[in-house]
């Protein structure tokens, strides 16, 4: 199987023919990361958006918010496990901010490899293949409502919680 027909099966590229996700094979960078490594970091500038191509990582957020003057709080909170069976994507916010920091920890839990697409590389094929860029953009669009929903899920059980703690 080609490269490309492997990497089209990514949500990110939901929709799009095998020649229009080809379009993005030369921003495309391959790295292999060691079972144990962290991918992205929490709080660490985000430049770029990855595809798990292989092994299983798993998504973490911190529990406590860091004040400036305080000493490193390493608790933090497993999220979701993912596999490279479903090609995610993950690190799209630094795709549509800039200057944005991570929001969470992306650790590889077995050795993986990631298809890895910088920011001023991948906004650049966007706008010489504008098709291929609105389908794309929607794509992750889509991605962060469905992450926004979630979100908004969790903050009103968490609410909920605080609120009957609160009425004891």
């Amino acid at each position: 199987m080609s490269f490309i027909k492997s990497i089209a099966s990514c949500p990110l590229f939901l929709g799009l023919a095998e020649d229009e996700v080809g379009v993005f094979r030369p921003a495309f960078e391959l790295i292999s990361v060691p079972e144990g490594q962290n991918i992205i970091s929490e709080g660490e500038p985000g430049t770029a958006i990855e595809i798990l191509v292989k092994g299983t990582v798993s998504i973490s957020k911190a529990l406590t918010l860091q004040p400036a003057d305080a000493t490193n709080d390493t608790r933090d909170k497993a999220l979701i496990t993912l596999t490279g069976d479903a090609k995610p994507f993950f690190g799209e916010m630094g795709l549509v901010r800039e200057n944005v920091n991570r929001t969470a920890t992306v650790k590889a839990e077995t050795d993986c490899e990631i298809v890895e697409v910088e920011r001023d590389k991948f906004l650049e094929i966007l706008k010489q293949y504008p098709h291929v860029g609105f389908q794309v953009m929607y794509n992750v669009a889509n991605k962060l409502a469905r992450d926004l929903q979630r979100e908004s899920q969790n903050v009103l059980k968490l609410t909920t919680a605080f609120s009957l703690i609160l009425d004891e």
